[in-house]
């Protein structure tokens, strides 16, 4: 399936032949996806590494934390914590989410 959209060309891809300039174009897209695709993976392992760190200190998930350790904690730094943490799984779901859908779209 593929949406059209309207892209303002470089003169250079202007002037070449359609069947060339599309050529292009379509390598220049899988190029730009495969290369998006390793930066998403990049901030997956950065996200899922700081959430470990955390359930390593804390020896729970964040669920767990949130339900049983932080109404506990009453110091500056467990809730500077849990907000980092809350952070750090919110960049995980949302970049794992991207992730999944360019697998289901990419293959």
């Amino acid at each position: 399936m593929t949406t059209p959209t309207t892209v303002d060309l470089p003169d250079i891809l202007a002037a070449l032949p359609e069947s060339e300039r599309e050529s292009l174009i379509r390598a220049g897209m899988n190029l730009a996806i495969r290369a998006r695709i390793q930066e998403i993976e990049a901030e997956l392992k950065e996200a899922m590494a700081q959430i470990q760190r955390y359930e390593t200190q804390y020896h729970c998930s964040l669920r767990q934390f949130e339900e049983e350790l932080l109404p506990k904690l009453d110091s500056l730094e467990a809730h500077e914590d849990y907000n980092d943490w809350f952070f750090w799984q919110s960049v995980y779901n949302e970049k794992q989410a991207l992730f999944q859908s360019f697998v289901r779209h990419v293959g």
